[in-house]
C-alpha cells in the first residue's frame, strides 16, 4: 500500500479493508484482532467503507505517506 492509486481504488470499490502489520507474529496478530474486535465490527457496520490499519495503538484510518525526495 505504498502507491496512492491502490488506496483510491479500494475506497472507490467501497469495501471495508483492515490492514494488519506484515511483520507481526501469529500471537501479535491474534492479540491485535482480539483487542480491537469491537472497533473493527463497529467500523465494518458503518455505511461509509474505508481502509483502516490495526496497530498496537488501535484502529486508525489508513493514509499513504508522501515519499521524501
Amino acid at each position: 500500500m505504498e502507491r496512492p492509486d491502490e488506496l483510491v481504488a479500494y475506497r472507490s470499490a467501497k469495501v471495508h479493508m483492515f490492514y494488519l502489520p506484515g511483520e507481526a507474529t501469529r500471537d501479535l496478530l491474534l492479540h491485535l484482532v482480539e483487542t480491537n474486535l469491537t472497533n473493527i465490527i463497529t467500523l465494518s457496520a458503518d455505511r461509509t467503507p474505508d481502509v483502516w490499519k490495526i496497530t498496537r495503538h488501535g484502529v486508525e484510518r489508513f493514509v499513504v505517506r508522501k515519499r521524501r525526495r
